[in-house]
């Protein structure tokens, strides 16, 4: 398949990747840090509750741990916004290589065609865009690509191994077959 994909577009989706690893560890570093940060503020509230002497400082304590556990938050946020961005951009990638594909086979046909006509030796106003060919005239050309396509088939059939191999069993075969 990455045989398929232009350069430009690999290089790109290989971008993406890493940067959707490196959100996606950054994103379970944060959520490992929540969890530790509520695990501790569930302990210093059971805490506070025993030891009323810490009590400013398990605020303090406290407090700072709720501003961490919000920057942490839009941290996670922001990463979110970022995995989206970049799946939305991945999507577009996408559409653009499969219009580009189709692009590609839509040409692939019209140079197919070309290459028939060619092949065919028939350079006539009436197969060029534009012309309407007669009736005779086009059974004509869909006889003379039928039988081109026909004498390449049987040309090609004659170059493969099994052909060559057995050539000397048909010459044995029609000279028995010989009165």
């Amino acid at each position: 398949m990455s045989d398929e994909i232009p350069g430009r577009v690999q290089a790109e989706l290989t971008r993406l990747r890493a940067e959707r690893q490196v959100f996606t560890a950054e994103q379970d570093r944060l959520k490992a840090k929540l969890a530790e940060t509520e695990h501790e503020l569930r302990e210093a509230t059971a805490g506070a509750s025993s030891n009323e002497g810490d009590s400013a400082e398990l605020n303090q304590k406290l407090a700072s741990q709720q501003e961490e556990l919000n920057v942490a938050k839009a941290r996670l946020r922001a990463l979110e916004a970022e995995v989206l961005l970049a799946h939305q951009q991945r999507d577009s990638l996408r559409a653009e290589l499969k219009t580009c594909r189709e692009e590609r086979d839509r040409l692939r046909l019209a140079l197919l065609d070309a290459e028939l006509v060619v092949s065919a030796g028939v350079v006539d106003a009436d197969i060029l865009p534009g012309g309407e060919p007669s009736a005779d005239r086009q059974r004509l050309l869909n006889a003379e690509r039928l039988a081109a396509e026909m004498a390449r088939e049987l040309d090609a059939t004659r170059r493969t191994v099994s052909w060559r191999v057995t050539a000397p069993l048909r010459v044995v075969r029609k000279k028995m077959d010989r009165p």
